[in-house]
């Protein structure tokens, strides 16, 4: 019972530290997130009484905690973009989807394959799971207001939003293509059949349809409700509810439900959209927003234990390099080129194909692909992606509150 009552404690003392975090901070204009992974590492240190690493992340724990965090980042970014963007608008996010995360899938391939000597579906699970940015550790570069509606020049906020949004749900079917080939000893025809008809084709439809039908019949019954003053709905728990239905009816129906959740959220208010609303206070998105950041400093608490309990102790000097790589040069040069033409000046450009954080999507593909496939060289699987969000984190947490301030101003 002490050890119970103790895990509160700490639960009570970190959640209300990290409150203050952002206040002390801002002096020095880092991401929160660079001294909660220095807090899990003393916390670790000190032996305090967490279920931590050992050193490898608990392959079901791990895989439910990722996902619940990604599911509430992505209503999150689904509610900050709504509809108020025109297609025009969206080109960009798409472009970054279309050329940029599948060349850095190909890149990421076939270095794991060729230089790396990955056997051929680890090579495709690491370029699976390295191939969406995080909505979730990303939230300091998120959008926070609407930007100029039917402007070529939307800035990198909203961009970054999109991508994120779209990207952690849309790698999955090379998660389940690289379970398949980890099954079989080759992709044959008919695993190839199954992949492009169920897992790329169905399983997109339906978390599409999901999504969209979700959104579109909370907002319509709400606007319907509105007509009666005197009846309120508690708007607090709509998004959490919306993530949770949305997410769990996709999954039943075997839909993606990251899909189904981003949509949702962009079509939670559909009936009330209008071109010239702004983004006002949302009691519903300030507290799942709340509730995100409130699970991301868990989050952040337990990868920083496990830095200190060793889950990098399998890198290699090849593999070190290989992050250092994607994170500074495949990321920022494929996203650089996707946006040729794309309205945007140079300095976007550069900050949008820059800011491609990787964090918690990665580790839920990375958990669910180990549970579901067959996968050889795990721990060094887990060491590298461990490697890749950890130079992430630290690059991006320190650079992003100098950079986006003096860039998107939108």
């Amino acid at each position: 019972m002490k050890s119970y009552y103790s895990v509160l404690l700490i639960i009570g003392i970190t959640s209300l530290i990290a409150s203050f975090l952002p206040m002390v901070l801002k002096k020095f204009r880092m991401s929160f997130t660079i001294p909660l992974l220095l807090i899990g590492a003393l916390m670790y240190f000190l032996k305090t009484p967490l279920p931590w690493p050992n050193p490898v992340w608990d392959i079901d724990m791990t895989l439910r905690f990722s996902e619940l965090v990604v599911i509430i980042s992505l209503m999150v970014a689904g509610l900050k973009i709504g509809l108020n963007y025109s297609w025009n608008e969206w080109k960009n996010p798409l472009r970054l989807i279309g050329f940029t995360m599948p060349l850095f899938m190909l890149i990421v391939f076939l270095i794991a394959y060729y230089l790396l000597h990955f056997d051929g579906p680890v090579a495709l699970l690491l370029a699976a799971v390295l191939a969406p940015t995080d909505p979730a550790l990303a939230s300091d570069i998120q959008l926070d207001k609407k930007q100029k509606v039917g402007s070529k020049n939307v800035g990198v906020q909203y961009n970054l939003t999109a991508e994120a949004g779209l990207n952690d749900s849309l790698a999955f079917p090379f998660v389940f293509l690289a379970i398949l080939w980890s099954q079989n000893d080759s992709l044959g025809a008919a695993e190839w059949k199954e992949w492009l008809w169920y897992y790329l084709g169905y399983k997109i439809v339906i978390g599409v349809i999901v999504g969209v039908v979700v959104g579109f019949a909370y907002s319509f019954f709400t606007k319907k409700l509105a007509q009666f003053k005197r009846l309120k709905i508690q708007q607090a728990f709509v998004a959490l509810s919306l993530t949770l239905i949305s997410y769990g009816l996709a999954e039943i129906l075997d839909g993606y439900g990251f899909l189904s959740v981003f949509l949702a959220g962009l079509f939670a208010h559909y009936h009330q959209h209008t071109k010239n609303e702004t983004m006002d206070s949302d009691p519903s998105l300030d507290f799942i927003t709340n509730v995100e950041q409130f699970l991301i400093i868990f989050w952040m608490i337990f990868f920083g234990g496990s830095l200190v309990g060793g889950i990098l102790d399998f890198n290699t000097i090849p593999t070190l390099l290989f992050g250092v790589f994607l994170v500074l040069i495949a990321r920022p040069l494929l996203g650089y080129i996707s946006l040729y033409k794309s309205g945007l000046n140079t300095k976007k450009k550069w900050a949008i194909a820059f800011f491609g954080i990787r964090g918690i999507g990665s580790v839920f593909y990375l958990t669910y692909a180990i549970k579901h496939g067959n996968f050889e060289d795990i721990n060094y699987i887990f060491s590298s992606v461990a490697f890749i969000i950890l130079l992430s984190i630290v690059l991006h947490g320190f650079t992003t509150k100098r950079i986006m301030p003096k860039i998107d101003h939108n």
